[in-house]
């Protein structure tokens, strides 16, 4: 696991913080009475299928692990492909 500093784990709680509260204020329209306090909004889900809460699903996004799997997959290949092709390349010259 990463080191993190207190900065970055403040900053990522306060994102989460503020899209929930979006979400509650502008999607689910509850009234500033109604909304929980902040702090709270850090801890459980508050999420639905619409399109803002499932943007990345949605837009059809890969996430990062994803694009890094198939970014080593495709330099596999085209390792494996330059090795079939420089093989080749080496027997038709020893034919010669």
């Amino acid at each position: 696991m990463k080191n993190r500093s207190k900065a970055y784990i403040r900053h990522q709680r306060e994102r989460i913080i503020r899209k929930k509260w979006t979400i509650l204020k502008d999607v689910w329209l509850q009234e500033s009475e109604d909304m929980p306090v902040r702090g709270r909004l850090s801890k459980g889900k508050i999420h639905c299928s619409c399109r803002m809460c499932r943007y990345e699903q949605y837009h059809s996004i890969p996430k990062a692990k994803h694009k890094a799997k198939l970014k080593a997959m495709e330099q596999e290949i085209d390792d494996y492909v330059y090795f079939l092709f420089y093989f080749i390349l080496i027997l038709f010259v020893s034919f010669l």
